[in-house]
């Protein structure tokens, strides 16, 4: 494929996805972070894997960073607090004990650990004071680092940061251009084909925050996919508050040597994700958008990333696994306002 057809194939891509309007801004420090993976352990049992989360206050004051590890399967959380001074930086690392079937959040700094029942789900941030009133300060900025020991690859995103706007202390979380900026309305990202039964693989890691704790959402997401020739092909996928998932498992179309119109020299396209989140209490409506979260992908040793038959040719083969993510594209139009609601009054224990 000649380099400006790749290129136009981007600037079709930001078109696609909208004109700018106020919503989250990935780039800036923010109120409220959510780190859109985390995993302690991966299938099968005993793989070695695990998740460190960064995250820093940028301002010079002390604050409490509340932190809660949503159960990706439940949607319910494990809270609690991490005290921060001002200029701080906090480094969290999740590690599975199997033994014990539960999970321990070990802060680097301090040596203090928390331990959660969940193997995976996400991680949100917000800001507080020291009575634990919630505040929407922007002053948040974060990254997370998985890193898989058994098959010697590790990837990083960045968190995403959500600005707050003004809040009113308590942590039911309103995403409505008032208290905090919207969620984008379309979601996109490009990618490398993954191989339908082979070593090279592709996810989508996605989120809502449409849900009170331990009540599933219901988040349905039509997924449009254009590979190197602009064929267009589809799926759906849905899922409760969090998930990952293989683009072949949306459609095989999604991955070589099917993708799309199946020609020479089409291993790699791009994605647009337009999902509703019927969430639950008083979230019970439709909400347009809601959703956020990131593309990953994973070579395993010996992926070969160039498949095409004509030159530059295959190849070559990795030497080792790799992987490797990033946030998704979004949008600049909003979506429908949403409500996010977890514990409170406070209960958890500081760290």
């Amino acid at each position: 494929m000649k380099n400006g057809k790749w290129i136009l194939a981007g600037l079709v891509l930001v078109v696609a996805l909208g004109n700018a309007q106020a919503g989250i801004d990935l780039n800036e420090v923010g109120a409220f972070l959510v780190f859109p993976g985390v995993v302690a352990a991966l299938n099968p049992p005993g793989t070695n894997v695990e998740t460190f989360l960064t995250f820093t206050n940028t301002s010079d004051i002390a604050i409490n960073a509340h932190v809660a590890f949503i159960n990706g399967i439940t949607c319910n959380e494990c809270d609690y607090d991490v005290p921060m001074t001002g200029l701080d930086t906090e480094t969290l690392v999740l590690v599975r004990d199997p033994a014990n079937g539960v999970t321990h959040i070990t802060n680097l700094d301090t040596g203090q650990t928390q331990t959660c029942a969940a193997a995976f789900g996400f991680v949100t941030i917000d800001v507080e004071d020291a009575s634990h009133n919630v505040l929407t300060d922007n002053i948040l900025l974060g990254e997370e680092v998985v890193v898989d020991y058994a098959n010697g690859a590790a990837l990083s995103v960045e968190a995403v940061s959500i600005q707050g706007e003004a809040g009113n202390g308590d942590r039911t979380f309103n995403f409505d251009g008032l208290e905090y900026r919207q969620f984008p309305a379309r979601l996109g990202a490009d990618f490398l084909a993954p191989d339908f039964q082979g070593a090279l693989h592709a996810h989508l890691v996605l989120f809502t925050l449409a849900f009170q704790r331990n009540f599933p959402p219901l988040s349905d997401c039509n997924v449009h996919g254009f590979d190197a020739f602009e064929a267009e092909f589809s799926g759906g996928l849905q899922f409760g508050c969090w998930t990952v998932v293989a683009l072949q498992e949306i459609n095989p179309e999604f991955a070589w040597p099917f993708l799309g119109s199946a020609l020479q020299n089409n291993d790699h396209g791009w994605l647009q994700l337009d999902c509703t989140v019927i969430g639950t209490g008083p979230n019970t409506a439709p909400a347009v958008g809601g959703v956020h979260g990131a593309i990953v992908q994973y070579a395993q040793t010996g992926a070969v990333l160039r498949r095409s038959p004509v030159p530059p040719g295959p190849g070559p083969a990795l030497a080792n696994a790799a992987a490797w993510g990033r946030l998704l594209y979004q949008s600049g139009t909003v979506g429908d306002a949403i409500t996010f609601q977890i514990q409170n009054p406070f209960h958890g224990g500081g760290f």
